[in-house]
């Protein structure tokens, strides 16, 4: 791992850790500000979104309860060139980037801000670990998705005419490291982000967002869930497990044609072959 690849397509990663609630979390947003600042996270903003609540059905054929909804605060820490961010929940810190260069690049970064979140909120466990990204395959002209994407992914796409709208494969699967969510969405149009990203996502690069034309995104989302003691060395052997399910994942969707092409020519991309 380390190794970049000079013209890789992603275009976003998010990594997320849950953890204990901490409902007094605004007494302490001063020293995590402050100390985030000083991460080179100085971009400051505090937004209020709306979580939807579903009460549980009493099971007795009574009146079914009604969904509400309950304004919750969320912070955001960014850099200044408006490509990375940390967004704190007062049980969640998430890092997103769309300038992501390596995973040990990425994953130091984000173990950094947890440190600075626990020196002051002195978390007690952690109970999920998430890590996703988002690839972009965008043929060079008088090239297919054909020659990028094994067959097994390509659905009906290269098979019927018009507009297309979406075509989806998707596998899931489990085992000890956890649970892995592999999405390859063919469309034709501009390069995007699924709408649960969208709100708060940092600017995308414009390489992959004027192109317009038939694309794919390969979506790979790991995590682990389980309640542990907070610990930044487990969470390290959590992420490292994670990526390396999600290159796995990678590999077997990609031709070796897509990887000898986005090993060509420099144009500031990271390792996602050698380095997802």
């Amino acid at each position: 791992m380390g190794k970049r690849m000079s013209n890789a397509p992603v275009y976003f990663t998010v990594a997320q850790v849950r953890f204990n609630p901490v409902l007094n979390l605004e007494g302490y947003l001063p020293t995590i500000q402050d100390r985030m600042r000083a991460a080179r996270f100085p971009d400051f903003k505090r937004q209020v979104f709306q979580q939807l609540i579903v009460p549980f059905s009493a099971g007795d054929g009574s009146q079914i309860p009604t969904p509400s909804f309950l304004p919750q605060a969320r912070c955001v820490f960014g850099d200044i060139e408006g490509t990375s961010e940390f967004v704190l929940e007062n049980n969640a810190l998430a890092l997103q980037t769309t300038a992501y260069e390596t995973f040990e690049t990425f994953s130091k970064v984000l173990l950094e801000g947890l440190g600075i979140v626990h020196e002051a909120l002195r978390l007690d466990f952690t109970e999920r670990v998430g890590l996703r990204y988002l690839d972009a395959v965008l043929p060079r002209a008088s090239e297919s998705l054909s020659d990028y994407l094994t067959p097994e992914v390509l659905g009906l796409s290269q098979k019927i005419n018009g507009q297309m709208l979406h075509s989806v494969s998707e596998t899931v699967a489990m085992n000890a490291v956890g649970q892995l969510i592999s999405r390859v969405i063919i469309q034709d149009g501009h390069v995007g982000l699924p709408p649960e990203l969208m709100a708060l996502a940092p600017r995308l690069a414009p390489r992959f967002t004027q192109p317009n034309g038939r694309h794919a995104i390969i979506d790979t989302d790991a995590f682990h869930e389980q309640r542990e003691a907070f610990s930044l060395e487990k969470l390290e052997s959590r992420l490292v497990a994670l990526h390396d399910e999600i290159l796995k994942s990678f590999e077997a969707t990609a031709t070796p044609h897509a990887l000898a092409v986005w090993a060509q020519q420099d144009r500031g991309g990271h390792g996602n072959c050698n380095d997802l």
